[in-house]
C-alpha cells in the first residue's frame, strides 16, 4: 500500500516539474531570442566638438604703468595665434611718433589722455593698421601678480646690471620684482627701442618657461583674479574670455610633451633718425602684418 500511495505522488509531481521546465524554458528560449534580435544601429548623439582655427587669433595691448618710476609706460602689443600655438610679444616704444588725421601723435601722449588704454589701443591700431580691440593695463602691483601666477623669468640672459647681477648676460632667475626692475630699467645702452625689445623678449622666457599644463588647467582661477584686480584696467570681458577660453587652453596644452616654443619676440627697427623720438618702419609694419595677422580677423 505504502509504494502504491508514493506512485501517486510522484506522477502530478512529475507533471508539475515537466510543465514547469516547459514555461520557464519558453521563457527562456523568448528571452535569448530578444536578446538576440537584429535591429539597425542607432547613431551615437553628435556632441559638441570645439575646434581651433585662426578665426581665435587675437590681439591685445599690454601696458605697465608705473608713474613713481624714472621711465616712461611699458606698451606691448600681445599676438595670439592658438591654431599654431604661437604668442607673439611686440615691445613698441613709448616715444613712438606717428602723424594720424593730419596731427602727430605720440604713444606716451596718447596713453595719458585717459590713462586706462583706449587710446593708446586706438593709436597702436591706427599707426601700424592691425586691429587692436582689447587692452590691459597693469600698475606695478598687479604685474608682479601676473607674473607670480605664470611663474616669473627662468634662465634670462641678464644685461644690465642692477639688484647684485652682473650685467654680462648671464642667465639668471628673475623673481617679479626684479622682472620690473629690468622692463622699466631707463638706461638700455641703445635707448626706448631697445627697452621695449626687451621687455618682450623677457615676456617671452616667462611665457616659454611656464609650466604650460599648469596654466591650462588653472587658466579659469587665473582669469577671475587678474580681471578682478584694482590694479588693472581692461576692457576684456568674461564673455571674450568665454569665447576664446578653449583656444588658449589647446595653445597651452601639452606645449612640454611636444617641445613647443610658444613665444617669440618681434623687434622692431626705427625707419628714420627722428631724434629723441621712434617712426616704426613702413616695412616693418607690412612684415609684420603679412608674417602674423591672419585676414580672418
Amino acid at each position: 500500500m505504502s509504494k502504491k500511495k508514493s506512485g501517486h505522488i510522484a506522477i502530478p509531481f512529475l507533471a508539475t516539474l515537466f510543465i514547469g521546465l516547459v514555461i520557464i524554458g519558453g521563457a527562456a528560449m523568448m528571452l535569448i531570442k530578444y536578446l538576440n534580435r537584429e535591429e539597425p544601429l542607432k547613431e551615437a548623439p553628435a556632441k559638441d566638438v570645439e575646434t581651433v582655427s585662426a578665426e581665435d587669433d587675437h590681439t591685445v595691448l599690454l601696458i605697465l604703468s608705473t608713474p613713481d618710476k624714472e621711465c616712461k609706460s611699458t606698451f606691448m602689443l600681445m599676438r595670439s595665434m592658438p591654431e599654431d600655438k604661437e604668442i607673439l610679444f611686440v615691445g613698441i616704444p613709448a616715444n613712438t611718433i606717428a602723424v594720424i588725421d593730419g596731427k602727430q601723435h605720440s604713444l606716451e601722449g596718447s596713453f595719458k589722455e585717459d590713462g586706462k588704454g583706449a587710446k593708446a589701443a586706438e593709436f597702436v591700431e591706427a599707426v601700424m593698421g592691425v586691429p587692436v580691440e582689447r587692452y590691459m593695463t597693469f600698475n606695478s602691483e598687479a604685474f608682479r601678480r601676473v607674473c607670480d601666477m605664470t611663474g616669473c623669468t627662468k634662465q634670462y640672459p641678464v644685461d644690465i646690471p642692477f639688484g647684485g647681477f652682473k650685467g654680462d648676460g648671464s642667465r639668471e632667475n628673475l623673481n617679479s620684482e626684479q622682472m620690473e626692475t629690468y622692463v622699466t630699467y631707463s638706461m638700455f645702452p641703445n635707448g626706448e627701442a631697445d627697452r621695449a625689445f626687451k621687455a618682450a623678449a623677457l615676456m617671452q622666457y616667462m611665457v616659454n618657461g611656464a609650466d604650460a599644463q599648469a596654466v591650462a588647467d588653472h587658466l579659469e582661477a587665473n582669469f577671475d583674479q587678474i580681471i578682478n584686480h584694482s590694479g588693472i584696467s581692461t576692457n576684456i570681458t568674461r564673455a571674450d574670455y568665454s569665447r576664446l577660453k578653449h583656444a588658449i587652453k589647446y595653445l597651452f596644452e601639452c606645449a612640454a610633451e611636444y617641445r613647443i616654443q610658444p613665444a617669440m619676440a618681434y623687434k622692431l627697427n626705427s625707419g628714420k633718425d627722428a631724434g629723441n623720438d621712434f617712426i616704426i618702419s613702413d616695412v616693418q609694419i607690412a612684415e609684420l602684418k603679412k608674417e602674423y595677422f591672419s585676414e580672418a580677423e
